[in-house]
């Protein structure tokens, strides 16, 4: 230890006499080591972190989605694991406290906390029984929206809050920072297990389901129990089921089951940065190699007396060392400007949001890769440093000479810089190239000059449904008639909103088989006359909606193209009949639009949906067979949306003071946030290959500068026998293009090799794509030309007396 202090200490006044030398080493290791830490905090959090609660690795998911029904079940027959089910999130009015508000909520069985292993922060959780009916009007409220709407009132435990016109009694408030299953969640509420409703029992509300393992059971166990139950459970349904439903169903840990989406994004970013951290590292070793060279005095005087290599190296090393954790030191300041970039390419309501930040295990993590980097940073100097001819060295008269294996050491760590730099600049390009392809992607609908805002009536404003048909015809009469309106129509859910409204319909001349009882389910939107002609769908074949189509005229519906072609390929879809499974009346088709991208641009919609249907909104049905109550209204106007929006405000306001509006958005800003992953991902690589770029162009600046000065003689002779300036500054750029061309032939053969692993991000184009590489390779030709300018305009600036003076 005594050693190893006495080389810090030496290795501390090396570098503080060297401060252009230290500032340049540390800035490029501090980006690179700060790049790494904000990127690890966030994989800390979300994949590596366990889960906030008790023994949390007995918490289990049954995959799967299940029915109540099916739940009850569950509870009553399995034998390894206590379940608990709940709704992801779900909107609910608040009522009662001020203005109505929308609120998320979750309802969940009455065992989910203990299931858990949580606790309130005031109060209880909800008891045994808690979710039947009778027992289950109560909520236990987040930390949240008990300090936002209710300013942390202490009085809070038994006072009733009307949610969705329900009144609901507070038992308890969660502790900060417990959002299952999501962050947005603001409440939790018992669910309704009501045997005596069979439908909703067994038709509606399919939920996740979660587990913990009961004492002395495994998870290999409760893989063995599931799929016999569900086979079991099957048997149950008061229909028939599917006997393939669930099939597949089996175990798997929680938190392995909450980072399924991302974890592969993570870990890909995680890469990403690592490259740009090992591309620094080569920066600082190219820096090293070149103070080596300038040290050999030194190095040859430490060895005369005594020294051996080992003990040479070893203060190498100590130096490169203490430089990175430096420079680790730097990167902590770097990574809380970075992680809040870096967050952006998470969706806000990612399990384990709360949790990031900087903790002790990214102090850890900086440490070790600060270790890591000095150590692959210094090895080869240290190595080429120590070895030394002291004979050869004592002759050269002080000149600096790096060897022949120092110079090809350098220009080997730049073509492998160029080639990591390649290899992250063709990913950001082949994301950046998707983008613009996806930006450009026609949605179906024209959505400029359009404003939305969700409306939530209660269900005491929406007791019939001529009650919310007749409150939907007035909000349109008078939004029709504002100032700066000249359009206006609600849906049940706007294009690329992220909600799935679906119904299972039978289609005519495609009738259901009664023993799989496999329904198409479609896309189900609720409109109102008007729609398709402000949102500027074509109308194909056939007719719109009317104003005359009413409740008790006849069933009808409009489908889209594609939906058509899938179902009546090569027919006259018009006059064909559809109805959705548990209705008795066909509805007829009176016309066909064009097809919308209702989930996300690239039209990735879920598998099980099999195509779009549009009814007019007396007449529609959700899967719960009711009529959508919550409803966005869309007004195209030439005002500006902030009056517009006070406007719509107030004339709901006057309408039913008790119907909270939310939501207020322009649809070109839905379509922006329809694209916010992939752009937010394209951003953080862009910013890894400019980065990338930027070390990789000033290294081989730096070692094209560096061997030119000690070529000096060489050009001085080269001059006096002739050649001339152009040639000269040929040679130099010669060598500046020779060291990254080698850089681009490594980096393209690895980004082909690993081009695979971002196909799916990419939208439009191939991971291969041809146009990707070649304007790469053609931006990195031209740094090349930068960076050996300088150095060749230099040398062809040599006066030969003065250089063949030089040695």
């Amino acid at each position: 230890m005594g050693a190893l202090l006495q080389d810090m200490r030496y290795g501390l006044r090396i570098l503080a006499k060297n401060p252009a030398f230290t500032i340049v080493a540390l800035v490029t290791l501090a980006l690179g080591i700060g790049g790494n830490a904000a990127m690890f905090s966030i994989v800390n959090a979300l994949l590596l972190r366990a889960l906030p609660y008790a023994e949390p690795h007995r918490l289990v998911r049954v995959t799967g989605y299940y029915p109540k029904g099916a739940l009850v079940a569950l509870q009553q027959e399995t034998g390894t694991m206590d379940v608990a089910g709940f709704t992801t999130e779900s909107e609910f009015n608040l009522t009662g406290q001020g203005e109505a508000v929308r609120l998320v909520g979750s309802a969940v069985s009455a065992d989910l906390f203990s299931v858990l292993g949580v606790g309130t922060e005031l109060g209880r959780p909800f008891s045994a029984g808690e979710d039947q009916p009778g027992q289950d009007r109560l909520v236990v409220l987040s930390h949240g929206l008990w300090k936002g709407r209710f300013g942390g009132d202490p009085n809070i435990l038994g006072r009733v809050i009307t949610l969705e016109g329900v009144d609901r009694q507070v038992v308890g408030v969660m502790p900060p920072n417990f959002g299952f299953p999501s962050p947005r969640v603001e409440f939790w509420m018992p669910l309704h297990l009501d045997p005596g409703n069979s439908f909703d029992f067994w038709n509606t509300g399919f939920m996740p389901v979660v587990g913990r393992l009961r004492p002395g059971a495994s998870l290999a166990q409760a893989r063995n129990e599931i799929r016999p139950l569900i086979a079991h459970i099957i048997r149950l349904f008061p229909y028939t089921m599917a006997p393939n439903w669930n099939a597949d169903a089996t175990v798997i840990p929680l938190q392995q089951d909450l980072i399924v989406d991302i974890r592969d994004k993570l870990i890909l970013l995680q890469c990403a940065i690592g490259l740009v951290l090992l591309i620094a590292c080569a920066n600082v070793a190219n820096l090293l190699l070149s103070r080596a060279t300038v040290r050999q005095k030194e190095m040859a005087v430490r060895t005369a007396l005594g020294a051996s290599q080992a003990r040479l190296v070893r203060q190498l090393l100590t130096e490169s060392v203490v430089l990175a954790l430096a420079g680790g030191g730097l990167g902590l300041a770097v990574s809380w400007n970075a992680l809040a970039i870096f967050k952006l390419a998470l969706p806000i309501n990612s399990p384990g949001w709360p949790e990031i930040g900087i903790d002790w295990r990214v102090f850890v993590f900086v440490a070790g890769i600060a270790v890591v980097a000095g150590a692959l940073s210094g090895l080869a100097p240290a190595v080429t440093g120590s070895r030394l001819d002291l004979a050869a060295v004592y002759k050269s008269a002080g000149r600096r000479s790096g060897g022949a294996v120092g110079v090809r050491l350098r220009g080997a760590l730049i073509a492998g810089e160029v080639g990591l730099a390649v290899l992250l600049a063709v990913s950001a390009g082949l994301l950046l190239r998707s983008l613009w392809r996806l930006m450009r992607v026609d949605p179906g609908f024209r959505p400029d000059r359009i404003l939305t805002v969700r409306v939530s009536p209660n269900p005491s404003v929406c007791r019939s449904r001529s009650e919310c048909i007749a409150l939907y015809d007035e909000l349109l009469r008078r939004a029709g008639e504002a100032t700066g309106i000249s359009e206006v129509a609600a849906i049940n859910v706007i294009p690329l909103g992220g909600q799935v409204p679906a119904v299972p319909v039978e289609l005519e001349e495609h009738p259901l088989v009664p023993s799989e009882n496999l329904a198409p389910t479609l896309w189900a939107g609720a409109v109102t006359p008007g729609y398709f002609q402000l949102m500027r769908i074509p109308v194909l074949r056939g007719q719109s909606f009317t104003d005359a189509m009413s409740e008790k005229s006849e069933a009808v519906v409009v489908v889209s193209a594609a939906t058509a072609r899938r179902f009546w390929p090569g027919e006259d879809p018009i006059g064909k009949h559809l109805r959705v499974v548990w209705d008795t009346n066909w509805r007829t088709v009176i016309g066909v639009v064009g097809d919308v991208r209702q989930f996300d641009l690239a039209n990735h919609s879920p598998d099980w949906i099999n195509g779009e249907v549009y009814m007019p909104y007396p007449q529609s049905v959700g899967l719960d067979g009711k009529l959508p109550t919550s409803m966005t209204l869309l007004v195209r106007t030439a005002g500006h949306p902030r009056e517009i929006e006070s406007r719509i405000r107030e004339l709901v306001n006057n309408l039913n003071p008790n119907v909270p509006v939310s939501e207020f958005r322009t649809m070109d800003a839905v379509v922006v946030a329809s694209t916010s992953q992939p752009r937010s991902l394209m951003w953080l690589f862009l910013t890894f290959a400019a980065a990338a770029l930027l070390l990789a162009a000033i290294g081989t600046y730096g070692v094209v500068s560096y061997t030119t000065a000690q070529r000096t003689f060489e050009i001085g002779v080269r001059v006096a026998l002739g050649a001339s300036r152009g040639s000269i500054f040929g040679l130099v750029i010669r060598q500046s293009l020779e060291l990254v061309v080698a850089g681009i032939a490594l980096g393209a053969v690895a980004a082909l090799a690993l081009s695979g692993l971002l196909s799916s991000y990419l939208y439009g184009i191939t991971p291969q794509d041809p146009l990707t590489f070649l304007a790469v390779a053609g931006l990195l030709v031209c740094i090349a030309l930068a960076a050996g300018f300088l150095p060749a305009r230099r040398a062809a600036k040599v006066d030969p007396i003065v250089a063949l003076r030089h040695e």
